[in-house]
């Protein structure tokens, strides 16, 4: 069963994890979590030991317990998300699809024309809370900008 530990103090290395973890049961493998850049401690870890009991009795006896003035935390871990699973199949347990899932809802980029389509080639579909009558102009009628001046044929006055 696998462990995660938190709130660890800064120095607190993988040997010490394990060897805190050893005296409740068969340690498999302690690790704790290291920032890639800077190699400093982020201060939580993973502890996975070989058998059910020992990890339910190290979370009763350790979860709580003070590691160099520092309260640490101790629980079962959330299972890893495997890096097959992430970007396909379906919606993912959050509610919102993943981003290619060409499912429809807020992706402009789907295949096929959408209901109420607007100049940018899609809209109108559900989810869009925008106002479509409120584009009062389009680009070839929308009221010059002074930038704009520059492609009229009569020549500008200075300002003095």
């Amino acid at each position: 069963m696998k462990l995660f530990v938190a709130k660890l103090p800064q120095n607190v290395t993988s040997e010490r994890l394990k060897a805190m973890f050893e005296s409740y049961g068969s340690v498999l493998d302690a690790k704790v979590i290291t920032d890639r850049d800077t190699g400093m401690s982020k201060c939580y870890g993973f502890v996975e030991m070989a058998t059910e009991e020992a990890a339910k009795d190290a979370i009763d006896r350790l979860n709580g317990t003070e590691m160099d003035g520092k309260e640490i935390l101790v629980k079962e871990s959330d299972p890893a998300p495997r890096s097959n699973d992430r970007g396909r199949g379906g919606p993912r347990p959050g509610g919102r699809p993943p981003f290619n899932s060409g499912g429809g809802g807020g992706d402009r980029r789907s295949s096929g024309p959408r209901p109420g389509g607007d100049r940018w080639g899609g809209g109108g579909g559900s989810g869009d809370d925008r106002n479509r009558s409120s584009n009062r102009y389009q680009d070839n009628d929308r009221p010059r900008k002074r930038y704009d001046d520059d492609f009229d044929d009569k020549p500008r006055r200075k300002r003095i």
